[in-house]
């Protein structure tokens, strides 16, 4: 058996073979080879990376590996290793050459001495983070035990790596929202949307609803929430104060949304004893079909039945039934601010619940938005 290869079996029985180096006493896979000569292959090139006189870079894969140039195939055929070309040139992972994420893993380590898990190669200040052999990312130094650790992954251009189970989006990281628009929320200084780097990624709008403007050499920020259209909330001159008055411009539009549903329940329950007092049928008890006469089968009647039943049985909690009123599992009332929701919370982040509640409580809307309200 050749140096460094490995047999192993799939599950199916068929057999292939795996390649390992060991450097500096640390032990690093190769990948899994379909044959003992490709997999003896991607040891040879992994020691001749390490080992070897020459330095590599990220862009030397196609030539040192898929032996496309004549500089290539010379410098193959004086190695001196006793293998074919297409042996030194090491047909490797899943049958094919060696990962282009094992040859950044090693060169990298040839360099700096530093091995990561990730595709990796660090250049002075900074490192190159290869998610594909056409993608490079680019992100400051110190970043580099959180990426050595997180893998990024591509998809549909999107940038994500996983954390805990989760998916996070790679610009979430640096601050910039879901909700945010390129260009607009956040730029890029060099026009390099793969430059990472904290220094070339600026966020202009950090909350939600609170959009920067400069005029004059002043700085304002005016908020706007959208609900039924846009509707501007009002402008401040400070960041924070914006953001909490998008909050109390929600929490207001809720507090009216429920107020307008219990209006509606009560008028319909009004409705309902004036009905019976003139000997009319309950509304809930009659629907399109009664009212015209219409023939029913007996299967409509008997699901029209049961859903009259469903929806006149209420959800009790344990306060409820001693008989207090809790209107967060009012099954009804939950609906209705679900679907009339279309907000979310800013979180502030440094600011302490008695700031908050000062800057909450004095907080003053524009004229538009105020009519508004007192229209709902």
């Amino acid at each position: 058996m050749t140096n460094g290869v490995y047999p192993a079996k799939k599950k199916d029985g068929t057999k292939y073979f795996r390649a390992a180096v060991t450097y500096k006493q640390k032990h690093i896979s190769l990948g899994s080879f379909r044959t003992e000569k490709a997999a003896g292959a991607a040891y040879a090139l992994a020691g001749r990376i390490l080992k070897g006189s020459e330095e590599y870079l990220p862009e030397d894969y196609e030539r040192v590996v898929t032996g496309k140039s004549s500089r290539a195939k010379s410098a193959l055929g004086k190695s001196g290793t006793g293998l074919t070309k297409a042996e030194q040139i090491g047909e490797g992972q899943n049958g094919d050459k060696l990962g282009f994420d094992k040859w950044i893993m090693l060169i990298n380590l040839r360099k700096t001495g530093l091995y990561s898990n990730n595709p990796i190669y660090l250049y002075g200040k900074y490192f190159i983070y290869f998610p594909d052999r056409n993608t490079e990312l680019k992100f400051d130094a110190d970043e580099m035990f959180f990426y050595g650790k997180h893998r990024i992954q591509k998809r549909g251009g999107h940038l994500f790596y996983s954390d805990y189970g989760m998916q996070c989006s790679l610009l979430a990281r640096y601050g910039v929202k879901s909700f945010s628009v390129k260009n607009r929320d956040y730029y890029f200084k060099n026009g390099d949307e793969t430059d990472f780097r904290y220094g070339n990624l600026v966020v202009v709008n950090r909350f939600r609803g609170v959009y920067a403007k400069e005029a004059g050499g002043r700085k304002t920020y005016d908020v706007k929430i959208h609900f039924v259209g846009s509707l501007k909330v009002g402008t401040y001159t400070d960041e924070t104060v914006a953001a909490i008055a998008y909050n109390k411009a929600a929490d207001s539009l809720e507090e009216a949304v429920r107020r307008r549903q219990n209006s509606i329940g009560e008028n319909r329950d009004s409705t309902n004893v004036e009905n019976k007092m003139l000997g009319k049928p309950d509304r809930r008890d009659t629907n399109y079909a009664d009212e015209k006469n219409i023939r029913k089968a007996p299967a409509d009647d008997k699901r029209r039945i049961n859903m009259r039943e469903d929806t006149d049985t209420p959800i009790l909690d344990k306060k409820q039934k001693s008989g207090v009123k809790n209107e967060k599992n009012d099954p009804e009332n939950q609906k209705n601010i679900k679907n009339y929701r279309k907000w979310t919370r800013n979180f502030m982040d440094g600011v302490s619940k008695r700031e908050y509640i000062n800057i909450y409580e004095t907080l003053e809307f524009s004229k538009s938005f105020k009519k508004y309200l007192m229209k709902m």
